[in-house]
């Protein structure tokens, strides 16, 4: 499911929440009562080393009972209540995945200067 961010006007508290796509424009509740805003820039993909949150992948994840396997060969990245790899950058998704010798499929990016129609 999606994560979504939100700010809130009043207090600048922000917000992360994990709903489908049909309760996207669901009204959130901020602590201090007011309406929370959307916050679309925070959404937006971006092509920095470091990922602007934590990355839970839930294709990575691995049973309880390896977890003590998993400190020991990658004590560096933490893993959450169910057993996912957390990311926080590039360099540490792509270690660990070379590690495991798993190859990530690359997006196909058109060649600039031509029109899709």
């Amino acid at each position: 499911m999606p994560v979504y961010s939100f700010y809130c006007p009043e207090c600048g508290n922000k917000e992360e929440s994990v709903r489908t796509m049909q309760n996207s424009g669901k009204v959130c509740k901020c602590v201090c009562g007011a309406k929370m805003n959307r916050n679309f820039s925070a959404d937006v993909p971006h092509t920095s080393k470091e990922y602007k949150r934590p990355i839970h992948s839930d294709s990575l994840a691995i049973h309880p009972d390896q977890r003590a396997e998993h400190l020991k060969m990658f004590p560096d990245i933490r893993l959450d209540s169910q057993c996912r790899p957390i990311f926080d950058t590039f360099s540490s998704h792509q270690k660990y995945l070379d590690k495991c010798n798993l190859v990530k499929d690359r997006k196909k990016v058109k060649p600039r200067g031509k029109r899709i129609a």
